[in-house]
């Protein structure tokens, strides 16, 4: 495996076989790094493609390099699972992104629901969506990807994560209530290649959320007969999915 520090760039950052590196990338690369002109990194944009780019200026705002290689990388998994977490105490969200990542998820929306014990007042909203993005990056380079998950720009209601995710090929909400169905007793006429995924805070989703959720095309399944904690039970359903239909 190749020792190159990885970097993920805008498309807009590559034109004509050259990478325009800037932001917090450039202190890690001189700063941290401390890479010279003619070391070499990896860049990857959003696409499959692992851009091997020789640094030909390294300045105090800005990076250049140039594109000398490119190999294709299969590393994303085939099943597109969007994950609507609800807001958890401490850092307990952090943990849920971080892991939901190596996981493989697809995108992550935080929510607030009706028994969230955690309250984000709208002035610090954007901080913490900003914090987010930072740490899905992050997890995304330690653990290989070659893309980064969307994180929402807001935090959301459980019922507009519904609305935006109705075109999804299953709708699912983990609800500790639900004693009778599991994911292997759905009837599926077909592999789905895109999952919308409820899980709950601390408290759980109330009946009325779950019923809201149903009117969208959510289906409750149960996650097992023990009580699972709030950071432990999105990691046990992504795993769960990504074995059925993903790339585990």
């Amino acid at each position: 495996m190749s020792s190159l520090r990885k970097f993920f760039v805008s498309r807009e950052q590559i034109t004509n076989k050259r990478v325009v590196l800037t932001g917090p990338d450039v202190p890690h690369i001189r700063t941290v790094l401390r890479l010279k002109v003619g070391d070499s990194i990896h860049v990857i944009s959003d696409s499959d493609k692992l851009l091997t780019v020789r640094l030909i200026e390294v300045k105090s705002k800005v990076v250049h390099g140039e594109v000398i290689a490119s190999e294709t990388i299969y590393m994303e998994s085939p099943l597109a699972v969007h994950l609507g977490q609800a807001l958890t105490k401490a850092n307990k969200f952090d943990v849920i992104l971080r892991k939901s990542v190596e996981l493989g998820v697809c995108s992550v929306t935080p929510l607030v629901t009706e028994r969230c014990i955690v309250k984000i007042y709208p002035v610090k909203r954007r901080d913490k969506i900003e914090r987010w993005k930072k740490i899905a990056r992050e997890s995304s380079k330690q653990c290989g990807r070659s893309k980064v998950p969307q994180v929402a720009e807001n935090i959301e209601t459980l019922e507009a994560f519904c609305r935006n995710n109705r075109e999804q090929d299953l709708k699912l909400v983990f609800w500790e209530l639900e004693e009778n169905q599991f994911l292997k007793d759905l009837k599926l006429k077909e592999v789905p290649c895109s999952v919308a995924v409820l899980i709950g805070p601390e408290g759980g989703f109330s009946q009325v959320e779950v019923e809201k959720a149903r009117q969208y095309g959510f289906q409750t399944v149960s996650l097992g007969p023990r009580i699972l904690r709030a950071e432990t039970a999105p990691l046990v359903a992504l795993t769960l999915l990504q074995s059925l239909w993903g790339d585990l």
